[in-house]
Protein backbone atom coordinates (compact mmCIF):
# COMPACT_ATOMS: atom_id res chain seq x y z
CA UNK A 1 0.00 0.00 0.00
CA UNK A 2 1.20 3.19 -0.86
CA UNK A 3 -0.04 6.57 1.10
CA UNK A 4 0.39 10.38 0.83
CA UNK A 5 1.71 11.84 4.29
CA UNK A 6 -1.69 13.91 4.41
CA UNK A 7 -3.25 14.97 7.70
CA UNK A 8 -6.78 13.84 8.33
CA UNK A 9 -9.31 16.56 8.73
CA UNK A 10 -10.18 16.48 12.51
CA UNK A 11 -14.02 18.22 11.65
CA UNK A 12 -15.74 20.40 9.33
CA UNK A 13 -14.44 23.91 8.23
CA UNK A 14 -17.68 25.88 8.61
CA UNK A 15 -20.79 25.26 11.22
CA UNK A 16 -22.51 22.04 10.58
CA UNK A 17 -25.85 21.78 9.34
CA UNK A 18 -29.04 20.36 10.83
CA UNK A 19 -30.02 17.40 9.14
CA UNK A 20 -29.81 13.56 9.22
CA UNK A 21 -25.78 11.81 9.69
CA UNK A 22 -23.85 9.53 7.84
CA UNK A 23 -21.08 7.30 8.23
CA UNK A 24 -19.40 6.18 5.44
CA UNK A 25 -16.90 3.55 5.99
CA UNK A 26 -14.10 3.60 3.72
CA UNK A 27 -12.08 6.57 1.91
CA UNK A 28 -11.63 4.86 -1.53
CA UNK A 29 -13.74 5.38 -4.78
CA UNK A 30 -16.87 4.19 -3.72
CA UNK A 31 -16.46 5.98 -0.44
CA UNK A 32 -15.46 9.44 -1.21
CA UNK A 33 -17.85 9.66 -4.09
CA UNK A 34 -20.79 8.52 -1.89
CA UNK A 35 -19.74 11.15 1.13
CA UNK A 36 -19.88 13.83 -1.64
CA UNK A 37 -22.75 12.67 -2.52
CA UNK A 38 -24.96 12.65 0.33
CA UNK A 39 -23.36 15.99 1.52
CA UNK A 40 -25.36 17.59 -1.15
CA UNK A 41 -28.22 15.68 -0.75
CA UNK A 42 -28.51 17.37 2.96
CA UNK A 43 -26.58 14.70 4.91
CA UNK A 44 -23.88 15.59 7.83
CA UNK A 45 -21.31 13.14 6.29
CA UNK A 46 -18.28 11.85 8.59
CA UNK A 47 -16.01 9.11 6.67
CA UNK A 48 -13.67 6.55 8.60
CA UNK A 49 -10.89 4.90 7.20
CA UNK A 50 -8.49 2.68 8.92
CA UNK A 51 -5.10 3.34 7.04
CA UNK A 52 -3.49 5.92 8.42
CA UNK A 53 -3.39 8.71 5.04
CA UNK A 54 -5.05 8.79 1.24
CA UNK A 55 -4.02 5.64 -0.46
CA UNK A 56 -1.88 6.58 -3.69
CA UNK A 57 -0.97 4.38 -6.67
CA UNK A 58 -2.96 1.15 -7.62
CA UNK A 59 -3.26 -0.46 -10.56
CA UNK A 60 -4.13 0.65 -13.89
CA UNK A 61 -8.03 0.85 -14.60
CA UNK A 62 -10.10 2.07 -17.75
CA UNK A 63 -12.90 4.21 -16.53
CA UNK A 64 -15.93 3.27 -18.42
CA UNK A 65 -18.41 5.92 -19.96
CA UNK A 66 -20.90 5.53 -16.71
CA UNK A 67 -18.25 6.79 -14.98
CA UNK A 68 -16.83 9.26 -16.41
CA UNK A 69 -20.65 10.70 -16.43
CA UNK A 70 -20.79 9.86 -12.43
CA UNK A 71 -17.99 12.02 -12.50
CA UNK A 72 -18.83 15.14 -14.71
CA UNK A 73 -21.92 14.84 -12.13
CA UNK A 74 -19.75 14.92 -9.11
CA UNK A 75 -17.62 17.70 -10.42
CA UNK A 76 -14.20 16.05 -10.90
CA UNK A 77 -14.16 15.20 -14.28
CA UNK A 78 -11.74 18.03 -15.27
CA UNK A 79 -9.28 16.94 -12.41
CA UNK A 80 -8.81 13.16 -14.60
CA UNK A 81 -7.52 12.92 -17.87
CA UNK A 82 -6.39 9.99 -20.22
CA UNK A 83 -2.59 8.67 -19.53
CA UNK A 84 -2.28 5.96 -22.45
CA UNK A 85 -1.13 7.96 -25.40
CA UNK A 86 -3.16 7.61 -28.49
CA UNK A 87 -0.08 6.80 -30.45
CA UNK A 88 1.29 3.96 -27.89
CA UNK A 89 1.86 0.59 -28.72
CA UNK A 90 0.43 -2.43 -26.07
CA UNK A 91 3.19 -5.08 -27.29
CA UNK A 92 2.20 -8.66 -26.39
CA UNK A 93 5.67 -10.47 -25.28
CA UNK A 94 5.97 -14.12 -23.59
CA UNK A 95 8.03 -15.76 -20.87
CA UNK A 96 11.07 -15.62 -23.12
CA UNK A 97 11.05 -12.57 -23.42
CA UNK A 98 9.72 -12.71 -27.65
CA UNK A 99 7.92 -10.33 -28.99
CA UNK A 100 4.14 -12.34 -30.35
CA UNK A 101 1.96 -9.07 -31.27
CA UNK A 102 1.91 -5.44 -31.30
CA UNK A 103 -1.30 -3.59 -31.39
CA UNK A 104 -2.43 0.59 -31.71
CA UNK A 105 -3.14 1.19 -27.98
CA UNK A 106 -6.12 3.26 -29.52
CA UNK A 107 -8.11 0.35 -30.53
CA UNK A 108 -9.03 0.11 -26.96
CA UNK A 109 -9.95 3.75 -27.02
CA UNK A 110 -13.62 4.67 -27.36
CA UNK A 111 -13.70 8.73 -27.13
CA UNK A 112 -15.11 8.27 -24.04
CA UNK A 113 -13.31 5.78 -21.21
CA UNK A 114 -10.33 7.23 -19.90
CA UNK A 115 -7.62 5.26 -19.15
CA UNK A 116 -6.21 6.16 -15.42
CA UNK A 117 -4.76 4.74 -12.41
CA UNK A 118 -6.88 3.69 -9.16
CA UNK A 119 -5.18 6.63 -7.33
CA UNK A 120 -6.15 9.15 -10.28
CA UNK A 121 -9.94 8.69 -9.26
CA UNK A 122 -9.27 8.39 -5.49
CA UNK A 123 -7.18 12.08 -5.69
CA UNK A 124 -10.00 14.05 -8.03
CA UNK A 125 -13.04 12.47 -5.25
CA UNK A 126 -10.68 13.48 -2.52
CA UNK A 127 -9.49 17.32 -4.09
CA UNK A 128 -13.58 17.79 -4.75
CA UNK A 129 -14.45 16.05 -1.11
CA UNK A 130 -16.50 19.22 0.59
CA UNK A 131 -14.72 21.10 3.40
CA UNK A 132 -17.74 20.14 5.77
CA UNK A 133 -17.73 16.56 5.04
CA UNK A 134 -15.19 15.16 8.88
CA UNK A 135 -12.65 12.52 7.83
CA UNK A 136 -11.13 10.19 10.09
CA UNK A 137 -8.06 8.06 9.54
CA UNK A 138 -6.51 5.11 11.90
CA UNK A 139 -9.86 4.54 12.43
CA UNK A 140 -12.29 1.76 11.88
CA UNK A 141 -15.64 0.73 13.30
CA UNK A 142 -15.38 -2.40 15.91
CA UNK A 143 -18.54 -3.29 15.51
CA UNK A 144 -21.91 -2.26 13.35
CA UNK A 145 -25.80 -2.95 14.33
CA UNK A 146 -28.32 -2.62 11.27
CA UNK A 147 -30.26 0.11 13.38
CA UNK A 148 -26.80 2.19 12.71
CA UNK A 149 -25.33 1.91 16.14
CA UNK A 150 -21.47 2.16 15.46
CA UNK A 151 -18.84 1.32 17.82
CA UNK A 152 -15.29 2.50 18.07
CA UNK A 153 -12.27 2.36 20.36
CA UNK A 154 -13.46 5.76 21.63
CA UNK A 155 -17.33 4.84 22.57
CA UNK A 156 -20.26 4.48 20.31
CA UNK A 157 -22.54 6.32 18.23
CA UNK A 158 -25.72 6.19 16.13
CA UNK A 159 -26.06 7.64 12.85
CA UNK A 160 -28.64 7.77 10.50
CA UNK A 161 -27.44 6.10 8.18
CA UNK A 162 -24.11 3.66 7.79
CA UNK A 163 -22.55 3.07 4.53
CA UNK A 164 -20.23 0.23 4.42
CA UNK A 165 -17.77 0.55 1.00
CA UNK A 166 -15.01 -0.38 2.21
CA UNK A 167 -13.63 -2.68 -0.46
CA UNK A 168 -14.14 -6.74 -0.85
CA UNK A 169 -12.86 -7.79 2.35
CA UNK A 170 -15.48 -5.61 4.41
CA UNK A 171 -15.49 -5.33 7.80
CA UNK A 172 -19.26 -3.88 7.58
CA UNK A 173 -20.23 -6.55 5.50
CA UNK A 174 -19.23 -9.20 7.79
CA UNK A 175 -20.36 -7.64 10.88
CA UNK A 176 -23.94 -6.73 9.33
CA UNK A 177 -24.49 -9.47 6.68
CA UNK A 178 -22.30 -12.78 7.44
CA UNK A 179 -19.19 -14.15 6.68
CA UNK A 180 -17.46 -13.25 3.38
CA UNK A 181 -17.33 -17.31 2.62
CA UNK A 182 -20.48 -16.65 2.45
CA UNK A 183 -20.93 -14.17 -0.45
CA UNK A 184 -17.43 -14.69 -2.10
CA UNK A 185 -17.03 -16.67 -5.41
CA UNK A 186 -12.94 -17.09 -5.84
CA UNK A 187 -11.79 -17.29 -9.26
CA UNK A 188 -8.34 -18.93 -7.77
CA UNK A 189 -6.33 -16.32 -9.30
CA UNK A 190 -3.88 -13.62 -7.64
CA UNK A 191 -3.59 -9.75 -8.52
CA UNK A 192 -0.35 -7.95 -7.34
CA UNK A 193 0.36 -4.51 -8.51
CA UNK A 194 3.08 -1.96 -7.68
CA UNK A 195 4.14 1.40 -8.85
CA UNK A 196 7.75 1.13 -9.99
CA UNK A 197 10.47 3.94 -9.34
CA UNK A 198 11.29 3.66 -13.04
CA UNK A 199 10.98 2.35 -16.37
CA UNK A 200 12.88 -1.40 -16.96
CA UNK A 201 15.01 -2.05 -19.58
CA UNK A 202 14.46 0.61 -22.88
CA UNK A 203 10.60 1.26 -22.48
CA UNK A 204 9.38 4.98 -22.95
CA UNK A 205 6.22 7.25 -21.71
CA UNK A 206 3.37 5.55 -23.69
CA UNK A 207 5.11 2.04 -23.85
CA UNK A 208 2.52 -0.65 -22.90
CA UNK A 209 3.68 -4.46 -22.55
CA UNK A 210 1.77 -7.39 -21.69
CA UNK A 211 3.72 -10.20 -20.80
CA UNK A 212 1.52 -13.43 -21.38
CA UNK A 213 2.10 -17.52 -20.30
CA UNK A 214 -0.33 -19.51 -19.77
CA UNK A 215 -1.85 -19.03 -16.33
CA UNK A 216 0.73 -15.88 -15.87
CA UNK A 217 0.51 -12.58 -17.17
CA UNK A 218 2.16 -9.21 -16.40
CA UNK A 219 0.99 -5.71 -17.00
CA UNK A 220 3.49 -2.77 -17.67
CA UNK A 221 1.80 0.23 -18.03
CA UNK A 222 4.82 3.61 -19.49
CA UNK A 223 2.16 6.27 -18.75
CA UNK A 224 2.06 9.73 -19.65
CA UNK A 225 2.61 11.91 -16.50
CA UNK A 226 2.69 9.21 -13.94
CA UNK A 227 5.65 6.83 -12.30
CA UNK A 228 5.14 3.28 -14.42
CA UNK A 229 2.72 0.33 -13.18
CA UNK A 230 2.60 -2.87 -13.19
CA UNK A 231 0.04 -5.67 -12.33
CA UNK A 232 0.44 -9.20 -11.95
CA UNK A 233 -2.23 -12.03 -12.48
CA UNK A 234 -1.79 -15.50 -12.66
CA UNK A 235 -3.50 -18.75 -11.19
CA UNK A 236 -3.16 -19.67 -7.45
CA UNK A 237 -3.09 -23.26 -8.43
CA UNK A 238 0.30 -23.00 -10.06
CA UNK A 239 2.84 -25.55 -9.48
CA UNK A 240 5.12 -22.85 -8.66
CA UNK A 241 2.50 -20.51 -6.45
CA UNK A 242 2.24 -23.73 -4.49
CA UNK A 243 3.45 -22.82 -0.10
CA UNK A 244 3.86 -19.06 -1.49
CA UNK A 245 2.06 -16.63 0.72
CA UNK A 246 0.86 -13.64 -2.11
CA UNK A 247 -0.83 -11.13 0.38
CA UNK A 248 1.61 -11.61 3.23
CA UNK A 249 4.72 -11.82 0.96
CA UNK A 250 3.93 -10.45 -2.56
CA UNK A 251 7.42 -9.76 -3.33
CA UNK A 252 8.81 -13.32 -2.19
CA UNK A 253 5.59 -14.60 -4.48
CA UNK A 254 6.36 -12.32 -7.60
CA UNK A 255 9.84 -14.70 -7.55
CA UNK A 256 8.22 -17.67 -7.07
CA UNK A 257 5.70 -17.71 -10.07
CA UNK A 258 7.72 -15.47 -12.32
CA UNK A 259 11.37 -15.77 -12.01
CA UNK A 260 11.77 -18.40 -14.91
CA UNK A 261 10.47 -15.40 -17.30
CA UNK A 262 13.29 -13.38 -19.76
CA UNK A 263 12.70 -10.37 -21.29
CA UNK A 264 12.00 -7.69 -19.32
CA UNK A 265 10.93 -9.89 -16.14
CA UNK A 266 14.01 -10.41 -13.99
CA UNK A 267 14.75 -6.39 -14.07
CA UNK A 268 10.79 -5.81 -13.47
CA UNK A 269 11.24 -8.03 -10.11
CA UNK A 270 14.07 -6.08 -8.62
CA UNK A 271 12.27 -2.68 -9.18
CA UNK A 272 8.76 -4.39 -7.47
CA UNK A 273 11.49 -5.28 -4.54
CA UNK A 274 12.75 -1.66 -4.53
CA UNK A 275 9.17 -0.08 -4.67
CA UNK A 276 7.15 -2.38 -2.75
CA UNK A 277 3.56 -3.20 -3.88
CA UNK A 278 0.58 -1.17 -3.77
CA UNK A 279 -2.16 -4.12 -3.37
CA UNK A 280 -2.04 -7.70 -3.33
CA UNK A 281 -5.03 -10.36 -3.29
CA UNK A 282 -7.04 -13.22 -4.61
CA UNK A 283 -9.14 -12.28 -7.29
CA UNK A 284 -13.53 -12.86 -6.63
CA UNK A 285 -16.52 -11.80 -7.04
CA UNK A 286 -19.22 -10.55 -4.14
CA UNK A 287 -22.86 -11.98 -4.52
CA UNK A 288 -25.36 -10.39 -2.30
CA UNK A 289 -29.30 -10.58 -2.22
CA UNK A 290 -29.88 -7.16 -0.80
CA UNK A 291 -27.10 -4.61 -0.59
CA UNK A 292 -29.14 -3.30 2.45
CA UNK A 293 -30.36 -4.00 5.59
CA UNK A 294 -31.98 -1.80 7.92
CA UNK A 295 -29.80 1.84 8.18
CA UNK A 296 -26.53 0.00 6.68
CA UNK A 297 -25.87 -0.03 2.64
CA UNK A 298 -23.16 -1.96 1.70
CA UNK A 299 -21.45 0.07 -1.61
CA UNK A 300 -19.35 -0.73 -4.55
CA UNK A 301 -16.48 -3.74 -3.79
CA UNK A 302 -18.42 -4.57 -0.46
CA UNK A 303 -21.56 -4.97 -2.38
CA UNK A 304 -20.83 -6.01 -5.53
CA UNK A 305 -17.16 -6.67 -6.80
CA UNK A 306 -17.04 -7.83 -10.43
CA UNK A 307 -13.60 -7.62 -10.37
CA UNK A 308 -10.76 -5.95 -12.86
CA UNK A 309 -11.75 -8.27 -15.51
CA UNK A 310 -14.89 -6.46 -16.12
CA UNK A 311 -13.12 -3.24 -16.70
CA UNK A 312 -16.17 -1.85 -14.67
CA UNK A 313 -15.55 -1.74 -11.48
CA UNK A 314 -13.94 1.58 -10.49
CA UNK A 315 -16.93 3.31 -12.81
CA UNK A 316 -19.61 0.76 -11.03
CA UNK A 317 -18.08 2.24 -7.64
CA UNK A 318 -18.14 5.80 -8.66
CA UNK A 319 -21.65 6.07 -10.37
CA UNK A 320 -22.94 3.80 -7.20
CA UNK A 321 -22.12 6.62 -4.94
CA UNK A 322 -23.12 9.30 -7.28
CA UNK A 323 -26.59 7.97 -7.02
CA UNK A 324 -26.85 7.45 -3.39
CA UNK A 325 -27.11 11.16 -2.35
CA UNK A 326 -29.89 11.61 -5.59
CA UNK A 327 -32.03 8.54 -4.24
CA UNK A 328 -31.80 9.37 -0.51
CA UNK A 329 -32.30 13.62 -0.50
CA UNK A 330 -33.10 15.64 3.11
CA UNK A 331 -35.87 17.51 2.71
CA UNK A 332 -35.78 21.18 2.70
CA UNK A 333 -36.75 21.35 6.12
CA UNK A 334 -33.80 19.14 7.14
CA UNK A 335 -35.45 16.07 7.88
CA UNK A 336 -34.02 12.61 6.28
CA UNK A 337 -36.18 10.58 4.03
CA UNK A 338 -39.30 9.48 5.00
CA UNK A 339 -38.68 5.96 4.51
CA UNK A 340 -34.87 5.20 4.18
CA UNK A 341 -35.26 1.30 3.28
CA UNK A 342 -37.46 2.52 0.50
CA UNK A 343 -34.87 5.35 -0.47
CA UNK A 344 -32.33 2.23 -0.81
CA UNK A 345 -34.39 -0.23 -2.34
CA UNK A 346 -35.16 1.99 -5.23
CA UNK A 347 -31.19 2.58 -5.70
CA UNK A 348 -30.47 -0.71 -5.64
CA UNK A 349 -32.40 -1.66 -8.17
CA UNK A 350 -31.27 0.91 -10.30
CA UNK A 351 -27.53 -0.40 -10.05
CA UNK A 352 -28.26 -4.22 -10.35
CA UNK A 353 -28.06 -4.30 -14.06
CA UNK A 354 -25.04 -2.47 -14.36
CA UNK A 355 -22.97 -4.60 -12.09
CA UNK A 356 -24.91 -8.05 -13.17
CA UNK A 357 -23.66 -7.75 -16.64
CA UNK A 358 -20.27 -6.58 -15.31
CA UNK A 359 -20.00 -9.55 -13.00
CA UNK A 360 -21.19 -11.83 -16.35
CA UNK A 361 -18.69 -10.54 -18.63
CA UNK A 362 -15.62 -10.82 -16.03
CA UNK A 363 -16.40 -14.25 -15.52
CA UNK A 364 -15.84 -14.64 -19.70
CA UNK A 365 -13.10 -12.30 -19.81
CA UNK A 366 -10.65 -14.11 -17.28
CA UNK A 367 -9.97 -16.36 -19.66
CA UNK A 368 -8.87 -14.52 -22.08
CA UNK A 369 -7.74 -11.89 -19.85
CA UNK A 370 -5.30 -15.21 -18.16
CA UNK A 371 -5.52 -17.79 -20.54
CA UNK A 372 -5.26 -21.17 -18.48
CA UNK A 373 -3.71 -23.27 -20.94
CA UNK A 374 -1.26 -22.57 -24.43
CA UNK A 375 -4.50 -23.10 -26.88
CA UNK A 376 -5.97 -20.47 -24.99
CA UNK A 377 -2.83 -18.55 -24.93
CA UNK A 378 -2.09 -19.20 -28.78
CA UNK A 379 -6.41 -18.06 -29.84
CA UNK A 380 -5.35 -15.07 -27.63
CA UNK A 381 -2.12 -13.98 -29.56
CA UNK A 382 -4.13 -14.76 -33.21
CA UNK A 383 -6.93 -12.41 -31.95
CA UNK A 384 -4.10 -9.67 -30.94
CA UNK A 385 -2.53 -10.50 -34.42
CA UNK A 386 -5.76 -9.88 -36.66
CA UNK A 387 -6.54 -6.64 -34.42
CA UNK A 388 -2.86 -5.62 -36.15
CA UNK A 389 -4.29 -6.02 -39.56
CA UNK A 390 -4.62 -2.42 -41.08
CA UNK A 391 -8.06 -2.89 -42.37
CA UNK A 392 -9.03 -4.27 -38.92
CA UNK A 393 -7.57 -1.14 -36.96
CA UNK A 394 -9.11 1.00 -39.63
CA UNK A 395 -12.57 -0.27 -39.05
CA UNK A 396 -11.81 -0.05 -35.10
CA UNK A 397 -10.50 3.63 -35.42
CA UNK A 398 -7.14 2.76 -34.39
CA UNK A 399 -5.28 3.31 -38.11
CA UNK A 400 -2.49 6.04 -36.49
CA UNK A 401 0.28 3.59 -37.14
CA UNK A 402 1.06 0.73 -39.79
CA UNK A 403 1.92 -2.86 -39.65
CA UNK A 404 5.43 -3.46 -39.93
CA UNK A 405 6.40 0.12 -37.41
CA UNK A 406 9.33 -0.05 -35.53
CA UNK A 407 8.33 -0.72 -31.98
CA UNK A 408 10.82 -2.61 -30.69
CA UNK A 409 11.76 -0.35 -28.48
CA UNK A 410 9.36 -1.43 -26.32
CA UNK A 411 10.80 -4.92 -25.55
CA UNK A 412 14.75 -5.43 -24.17
CA UNK A 413 17.56 -6.18 -26.42
CA UNK A 414 17.12 -10.55 -25.56
CA UNK A 415 13.65 -10.43 -26.44
CA UNK A 416 14.62 -10.86 -30.01
CA UNK A 417 12.62 -9.36 -33.43
CA UNK A 418 8.81 -10.16 -33.80
CA UNK A 419 8.23 -13.86 -35.43
CA UNK A 420 7.24 -14.18 -38.64
CA UNK A 421 3.99 -13.06 -39.03
CA UNK A 422 3.80 -11.14 -35.65
CA UNK A 423 2.08 -7.88 -35.79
Amino acid sequence: MTTVDEPARTGPTITPRTGPRALVVGAGIAGLAAATSLHRAGWRVTVCERAPARRTGGYFVRLAPEGVQAAERLGVDEALRSRLPADGIITGVDGRGRTTSRVDAAIVEDGVSLALVRGDLEAALWDGLPAEVEVRFSTAPRAVRDDGTVEFDHGTDRWDLVVGADGIRSTVREMVFGPEAEFRHDFDHVVISAVLPQLPGSLVEGDYVVLVEPGRTAHLMAMSGHAPVVFFTYRADLAQAVGTEPVRRPEEALRAVYGDFDGLMPEILDLVAEAGTTHADTVGQIHLERWSRGRVVLLGDSAWCPTLYSGHGSALALSGGEALGRHLRVAPDGTGPADVAAALEAWEAEQRPGTRTARTAARRARHFFLPGNRVVTAVRAVALWVASWPLVSRVFGSGSRTRGADVHRTVTASSGPARDGAP
